[in-house]
Formats: C-alpha cells, structure tokens, sequence
C-alpha cells in the first residue's frame, strides 16, 4: 500500500525488529504468544475468586464476586483510556523516531493514572452505600459484596490500575515478555494465596480473603514492572521524570482519543453487566450467580483475542506511522485469523458441555441450571466478538479514532442496553441470553463494512502518491 525506502538491516536484538524487519508471521506469533499467554493466566486469576469461593457452596458469595465485576471494569477501562492511549502514541512516536514524544506521552499516561486511581478509591470509601446500590447488592448478598469491594477496590485500585498501565509502556518498549512475566507471577501468586486466605484450613476469611489475595498479587506486578523501568531507565520509551508531565494538547489530546474506544468499550461493558445483574438480582441469587459464571467462562477466548490484540498493537502502531501499509494489514488479518479461529473451537466446546462446565465453578443444581443454559445460547456471538475486538484495535493503532468509537459504543452500550430491558420485558431472565449475541453480530457487521473502506481508501491514496511521483 504504501512505498518504504530503503532501511538498513536490523538486528534481532533490536527492539523494533519485530515491529518492522522480522516476517509478518512470526513477528505476530513472537509479539502475541506472551501477551496471550498473560492472558490466559490473568484469566485464571481472575477466574480464581469465582472458583474458589464457589466451593464454599454459598451462592450470595458468588453472587457478591460476579456483581464487584462492573467496578473491576472500571479500573480496566481507565488503564485502557491511559494505558492504551499512551502505549499506542508512543509505538506511533517510534515509528516516527521521536523518542521524546514517546517520553512524554508515557508520563503522562502514568501520572494521570495514579490521580485518577487515587480518587476513585477516595470516592468508593465516601460513598460506599450508593455503590453497592447502584449494583444491585442486596440483602443477605450485601455484606459479602461490601467486604470485597473494599480490598479490590478501596485498597486495590492504585496497584490494579497502575499495573495494567505499565503493561502496556512495557510492550510499546518491545519487551512483550517482560508484560507477560509479570501479570503471569502475580496471576500465579493469586491462585497460590486464595484457599489460604478463603478455606478454613488457611484463614477462612471468605469471599474476603479472595480480595484480599487480589490485592497482594497486584501490589507484587506492579513492584516487578516499576523494577523493570528502573533498571532500563536510560534504554526504554516510557518517562517517569515528573518534569515530562504536562496536559498540553500535543499530548493529552492523541493519548485520550486513541484510548477513549478501549475506554468506553470497557466502561459500557462495566455499565452493560450491572445492568445484567439488576434485571437477574430480582429473580434469585442463582441466577445471579448462573448468569456471572457464564460471564467468566465467556471471558476465556475473548482473553485470547485480548491478548492478540495488545501483542500486535505497538507492531500495528509502528507500521502504520512509519508507512508500511501491507505489513499493517498482514499483520492485522492473520490476528484475526488465529483469534476467531479460537473462538471456534470455544464454541464447540461450550455447547457440548455447558453443565460440566459451569459446574467446575458450583455444585448447585439450580445454579448450573441457569448457567448451562446462559452459555449455550450466549456462546454463539464469541467469533463475532473476536472480529469486532480486533477491528477496534487495528484502527486504534492506525490513529482513526471514529471508526473505533462507533464500533466501541455498537458493542457495549447503543444496541445490548436497549435489547435487555425489551426482551427481560417479553421472556424476563431468559431473554437476557441473546442480547450479546445480537449487538455483537451489529457490531460485526458494521466492523467488516469500515475495514474495507478503510483499506480501499488506503490503496486510492497510494494510487495517487505513485501517479503524482511518476509525473
């Protein structure tokens, strides 16, 4: 698509030889396999509370896990405005070899993380009855979901935030294994801590425990990747000098529209499952807890395309500031390959053992009855979801921010909201289970329809580049 001069050979060593000299192929393996394999064992992690308070046998305390889920997004959602946002601008900087910029867009990704991470749990202590309403915690649920809330939250939520950000500066440095090391080692510790801090063998502290072991892993990932910027602090594209903040618009305005689609998709996920567990709260702890399993199980392939995602990102970024349109989109159509093929296999898998699955997570009859039969039909949308995920993220990287808003907003907010209180209303509960599937088929559809526009209008600029060179 675009004509590159000629550039001189680079070492595989060097920090940007994936990015732009390494074949297309096994730069995406090399860039995603740690971020998926991060992914995975984040997933785990994240996976771990649901497990292993669920072999408690107490549904309000499950119920208590899946309903924090709308806050945890949150602080996801914020990492990914910032994070996202700066890790995209300075991969884009690179490409462009401007070093400082990447500097400065990186601190100031990092500063205002650690602000906003700072009021919201300021905000979560003050009004901390209003939360727990707004999300449904009611009755013998609430006590639980209040003891959670605040280790993953209150005290939780400068390391979470702070660590998802600093994974994304580390693979905009071109150090995907570095990313993977260290959300894997704190997945890891996770898993380690929660039946000692759950079970009555260890502390027995419940659903609390489950949060308080969330706490330290975060706290230890974010230890790990502060120590890796210190030690390469004269080799690396992400400043932590004070003196390179600054909310100038050359700046704040790239990162905040780069990163404002990851943003509000996650932000209107978060608002997307608290509406969920409202419309489901007024049925039976069940069904809340049923419909909160599925919602993780469902998180497994959309993990693996997350993990694509970020891998390629700074790759996409690169390509697409220093010119090398075929290499952007060979590289954007083979992620998109491996992870709706995934997704393929994921759906197989779900709909042949829905029960066996979510009883991995509850042995409860009734809850195992709603869970099979939320994820039997939910299940269907996840290669759709793979394809408008990505799609998102090809046009983050390649700085067209509209397109990644409306697909953002088509796949969490504009059409499942609506489609919820509609069919709760015509098959209440049960008709909860096809709205995912319908807003990701729109979102799907309308992703398929701007790639190729995106990609024909790309190829007429390069056909008049190489016409105006030739005159």
């Amino acid at each position: 698509m675009f004509n590159r001069s000629e550039k001189p050979a680079k070492a595989p060593t060097d920090k940007t030889y994936l990015f732009e000299c390494a074949p297309v192929g096994r730069a995406v393996f090399e860039l995603a396999i740690p971020a998926v394999v991060s992914q995975i064992i984040s997933l785990a992690y994240n996976m771990a509370d649901t497990f292993f308070v669920g072999r408690l046998g107490d549904p309000d305390q499950v119920a208590a896990v899946s309903l924090a889920a709308p806050m945890m997004l949150s602080i996801t959602a914020i990492a990914n405005l910032l994070g996202i946002g700066a890790a995209s601008l300075a991969s884009r900087s690179l490409g462009a070899k401007d070093t400082e910029t990447a500097k400065r867009a990186t601190a100031f990704g990092f500063y205002a993380a650690l602000a906003v991470a700072a009021a919201l749990s300021i905000f979560s202590l003050l009004f901390k009855a209003f939360i727990l309403d707004l999300l449904g915690a009611k009755g013998s649920m609430r006590p639980f979901n209040e003891d959670y809330l605040f280790w993953v939250f209150s005290a939780g939520a400068i390391p979470a935030l702070l660590s998802m950000v600093l994974s994304h500066f580390i693979r905009a440095d071109g150090a995907p294994r570095i990313a993977s090391i260290g959300l894997s080692a704190g997945a890891l510790i996770n898993l380690v801590l929660d039946p000692i801090f759950i079970f009555e063998f260890g502390l027995g502290m419940g659903v609390a425990g489950a949060a308080v072991a969330t706490f330290i892993s975060n706290m230890i990932t974010l230890v790990y990747f502060l120590r890796y910027f210190f030690i390469n602090r004269k080799n690396t594209c992400a400043g932590f000098n004070p003196r390179l903040f600054s909310l100038g618009a050359d700046i704040m305005f790239p990162v905040l529209k780069t990163g404002l689609p990851s943003m509000l998709q996650t932000l209107l996920a978060s608002v997307s499952n608290a509406m969920l567990n409202r419309l489901a709260a007024p049925f039976e702890g069940a069904a809340v807890a049923g419909l909160g399993i599925v919602k993780k199980v469902d998180t497994i392939p959309m993990s693996i395309t997350i993990g694509i995602s970020l891998g390629v990102m700074p790759m996409l970024g690169f390509n697409h500031a220093s010119g090398a349109g075929e290499r952007l989109k060979d590289a954007a159509e083979k992620a998109l390959t491996i992870s709706v093929g995934f997704s393929v296999l994921c759906v197989l898998l779900f709909e042949l053992l829905p029960e066996p699955i979510v009883r991995l997570f509850i042995d409860d009859a009734l809850t195992v009855s709603y869970g099979a039969y939320f994820l039997r039909v939910m299940c269907v949308s996840t290669p759709l979801m793979a394809v408008g995920f990505l799609m998102i993220t090809f046009f983050q990287a390649a700085g067209e921010s509209k397109p990644a808003l409306i697909l953002s907003v088509l796949r969490k907010g504009a059409v499942d909201i609506p489609l919820m209180l509609l069919l709760n209303f015509l098959v209440p509960l049960y008709g909860l289970a096809f709205v995912q599937p319908a807003a990701e088929f729109a979102a799907m559809a309308t992703a398929a329809v701007m790639f190729h526009r995106f990609l024909r209008k790309r190829q007429e600029n390069n056909n008049k580049n190489n016409t105006l060179r030739e005159d």
